[in-house]
């Protein structure tokens, strides 16, 4: 549907892809709206206890109340590895974001797992204490829980080396 549906009340979350919107509402449902091309709008039958949403250029992810993400949408990429499949025996995460052709989530312990079709995505090496996830179109950021800076782990820059760190 490209039609805003009538909300009138239980919204509690707005996440805006490249041409579509994800609404969560406060009973853990998703409603979706906007150009469908790739099913970024078809959300799954029976999706319910949803606590975050993210919605990337033409895929969306919902974070449920386990601790499991479900994807759908485009699935660019390596092999069956894309933004939309999420990998096998993910768990534990508490967020979730979405970027342009990009999926990552963070897990409870701190470790970011990305699901990506970008080739030149990393996650750094020391994989651990993470506090914060970002997505975007130019690149991808993941926050320290004790340190001041977020380090830009993908995306598509002209000069990688004039953007290892930025300020938080």
């Amino acid at each position: 549907q490209s039609d805003v549906p009538l909300i009138t009340s239980g919204i509690v979350a707005v996440a805006a892809g490249g041409y579509h919107t994800l609404a969560l509402k406060s009973d853990g449902t998703v409603l979706a709206w906007g150009k469908n091309t790739y099913g970024q709008c078809n959300v799954p039958a029976n999706l319910t206890g949803v606590v975050a949403i993210a919605a990337g250029d033409s895929h969306s992810l919902a974070l449920k109340s386990d601790g499991t993400v479900v994807a759908w949408g485009n699935n660019i990429g390596r092999s069956s590895i894309g933004q939309s499949t999420v990998p096998a025996g993910l768990t534990g995460v508490v967020a979730i974001a979405a970027g342009g052709n990009t999926s990552y989530a963070l897990k409870y312990d701190g470790t970011v797992v990305s699901f990506t079709q970008s080739i030149i995505d990393s996650i750094p090496p020391d994989n651990a204490h993470f506090g914060a996830i970002a997505t975007g179109d130019c690149g991808d950021f993941v926050c320290k829980t004790n340190e001041a800076f977020c380090s830009l782990v993908g995306g598509f820059v002209e000069d990688p080396t004039s953007y290892s760190s930025v300020m938080a």
